[in-house]
């Protein structure tokens, strides 16, 4: 995608500003583009190089009562080509999300149990068109 700019801030950008589900592990090798939000900055993120870069997504947020945070993140359109390789891990369809680790409601828990229809409805809201077929109803 090309030629997005941020609400945020006018920056154009080739992936929207977002926060992930759960856990994604990312290799952004040695390219630049990738920012985090932080006191209402975006910040450059560095290259992990040979290392890897985990994200906390909401859910993973929520559940643990926020002991570990979420970070809305950004990528910059950039004057080259930019490689990354995200792995997303999350939890199985149906695992249960409505209860945080204390036992309070989730904020999904508020209208999903499961991860699964949580996730459908989640994912096309971050990644606009991403998921843009119906799922057959059972």
């Amino acid at each position: 995608m090309n030629g997005m700019n941020s609400l945020h801030d006018n920056v154009t950008l080739s992936e929207l500003e977002h926060e992930d589900s759960t856990v994604t592990i990312l290799s952004t090798f040695n390219y630049t583009g990738l920012q985090a939000l932080y006191k209402d900055t975006y910040l450059d993120v560095p290259p992990s190089n040979n290392g890897f870069i985990v994200n906390i997504g909401t859910l993973i947020s929520d559940i643990t009562d926020n002991k570990v945070k979420a970070v809305r993140h950004r990528v910059k359109q950039m004057d080259f080509v930019r490689h990354s390789i995200p792995c997303f891990l999350n939890p199985s369809f149906d695992a249960d999300i409505s209860k945080s680790l204390s036992g309070r409601t989730t904020v999904a828990g508020e209208k999903y149990t499961i991860f699964g229809e949580w996730m459908k409805d989640y994912l096309p809201a971050v990644e606009p068109g991403l998921l843009n077929t119906s799922f057959p109803q059972s």
